[in-house]
């Protein structure tokens, strides 16, 4: 697929109108010069001269209001279809699943939507200007065989002041491009947390609503500050051009009427060059462009292919309602399995099965080494991992296709690999007391204030970041809070507050607490000690209040 076929494929673009002004535009850009050197014949004849100029005149704006209404056309349709395409990309990630991701990766979703999307925008206005060169050289190529060496140094002499022109105004243009940049990077700042919080957000559908408008306004006003600037970019390059003929015409119409000597091979080869020279450095400047842009749009494509290719085929929105305030959570035979990638890299790991039984309200701590299979099993709890088998029933109801986003909004968690939102996407109007009061319970209102519906700040230590984390995990007040390894970069003394007082203190609201950790100091503080060995779900050796079941 080209640029051609993906402006029409997401737009429908009027060819018909695209093609009449190319028509209009290479008329009028031909007839320039064939204007110029037949009054040239005339020069002798006073009112020939005059009929030529104003011929002349009206030539070049039409020529002047064709190509800028086709430049900016191009331009508004390429950068729309790009938005449109950069859309529909972020909606296909929000609706992936997490195994999809982590597949993909992360750096070449990243590298697509901002690096390739960005080499097929740049290239937008050059795509017209490469097409009316083609034409232009086969003609103008035939006629300059026939003309002298001598006449084409004075050529150069115009060809340089209408491009140091050209050069001057740009400067003008890369400023605008800059905001551009600084527009983009603030979506590129959005996209980040919709992939580094991937797992939060897809544990709240409010989150995930939020964000992903916030994205979508981003994203429409890039598209809107390119299409400005490229417009600008746009009339400069008009500028230039109508610059260089009308260096060409004053040579024609007025150097006649002051002097009655005037070189004819001089004036053919003058205009003849400055035809010739514009079209082959577009050409040649064109030719890598078009090849990025093309290898950009096969790369979009691939990535748009992968995300559809995964996504589920059930529609959330007609998603049932699991309850809020459940009794059990019951897991039974649950099983999932890493596949082996096939390059000999990482070994196929299976977790389960698993029989468990969550009661609301319970304190759970689970243990197991590293690879024993714990972050697994709570993605596979929390539902980001699709199980390969078993079941999992909230209250004797089964999660399935249609309530699974209603079951991941039961949790709330702090992964170990976690990412901290400093925006409180989701929430709505968060009680700024509330949220104080857990920011100085924290100890963390001397390096982190509120405002603007998030953090002042995010730019802290893991262990400061994770407090910020349980912060908002506080004030979503979900049924159940996860906690993976939280208390392992925090200080000895605030790790034992975390024990004593945080954790009974969620607990105290009705929320169900898991935890991951390995601070055998604090085990006797949970109503059930699990343990992880080879992906089996095990009653720990040691005295816990409440084993409900294990694994088989």
């Amino acid at each position: 697929m080209n640029v051609f076929e993906l402006v029409n494929r997401e737009l429908r673009i009027d060819k018909k109108k695209f093609f009449t002004l190319a028509c209009i535009s290479g008329l009028a850009n031909a007839a320039v010069l064939a204007v110029i050197n037949t009054s040239a014949q005339h020069v002798s004849d006073k009112e020939d001269t005059l009929y030529y100029l104003a011929i002349f005149v009206v030539i070049v704006a039409i020529y002047v209001v064709a190509q800028k209404q086709l430049m900016f056309a191009a331009t508004a349709h390429v950068e729309q279809a790009i938005n449109n395409l950069r859309l529909k990309l972020v909606e296909d990630i929000r609706r992936s699943e997490l195994s999809t991701i982590e597949k993909i990766g992360k750096e070449e979703i990243y590298t697509i939507i901002s690096k390739e999307l960005q080499t097929m925008s740049q290239a937008s206005t050059l795509f017209v200007i490469v097409g009316q060169a083609s034409v232009l050289i086969f003609f103008t190529m035939i006629y300059i065989a026939w003309l002298s060496l001598a006449a084409f140094i004075l050529t150069i002499f115009f060809v340089s002041i209408g491009a140091g022109l050209h050069l001057l105004r740009s400067r003008e243009v890369r400023g605008y491009l800059k905001k551009s940049f600084d527009k983009e990077n603030q979506l590129v700042t959005r996209l980040s947390d919709l992939l580094d919080g991937f797992k939060e957000v897809k544990l709240s559908s409010k989150r995930a609503d939020d964000l992903e408008k916030q994205i979508f306004k981003l994203s429409d006003e890039v598209a809107e500050t390119k299409i400005k600037t490229q417009s600008i970019y746009s009339s400069d390059f008009v500028m230039s051009q109508s610059t260089f003929f009308v260096l060409t015409g004053s040579m024609v119409f007025f150097v006649p009427i002051l002097s009655s000597v005037y070189p004819d091979v001089v004036m053919k080869v003058t205009t003849t060059s400055l035809f010739l020279i514009g079209p082959i450095s577009n050409i040649v400047s064109g030719i890598p462009i078009f090849a990025n842009a093309n290898a950009a749009i096969r790369n979009v494509i691939e990535l748009e292919e992968k995300l559809k290719s995964n996504i589920p085929c059930h529609q959330e929105e007609a998603a049932d309602q699991l309850p809020q305030n459940f009794a059990t959570i019951t897991l039974s035979k649950l099983h999932f399995t890493h596949a082996d990638n096939g390059n000999g890299g990482d070994k196929s790991f299976a977790v389960g099965p698993i029989d468990f039984t969550i009661k609301k309200g319970q304190t759970i701590f689970i243990t197991g080494g590293n690879g024993s299979g714990k972050t697994s099993f709570i993605r596979l709890l929390t539902g980001l991992y699709p199980a390969d088998g078993g079941t999992i029933n909230v209250d004797r109801r089964p999660v399935n296709n249609n309530n699974l986003e209603s079951y991941r909004n039961l949790f709330s968690a702090v992964f170990s690999d976690f990412h901290l939102f400093q925006h409180f996407y989701g929430m709505g109007e968060v009680d700024f007391e509330e949220a104080n009061s857990w920011l100085n319970y924290l100890e963390m209102s001397h390096k982190v204030s509120i405002k603007n519906q998030g953090f002042s700040t995010t730019r802290l230590s893991t262990g400061q970041r994770k407090r910020l984390a349980l912060l908002a995990t506080a004030l979503e007040s979900r049924p159940i809070c996860i906690f993976d390894e939280w208390a392992a970069d925090q200080d000895p003394g605030f790790r034992d507050k975390f024990y004593t007082e945080i954790l009974p203190r969620l607990k105290a609201r009705g929320q169900t607490i898991i935890a991951i950790t390995h601070d055998d100091k604090y085990f006797h503080l949970a109503d059930t000690h699990m343990k992880m060995v080879d992906g089996m779900l095990l009653p720990s050796n040691g005295i816990s209040k409440e084993v409900i079941t294990h694994a088989g």
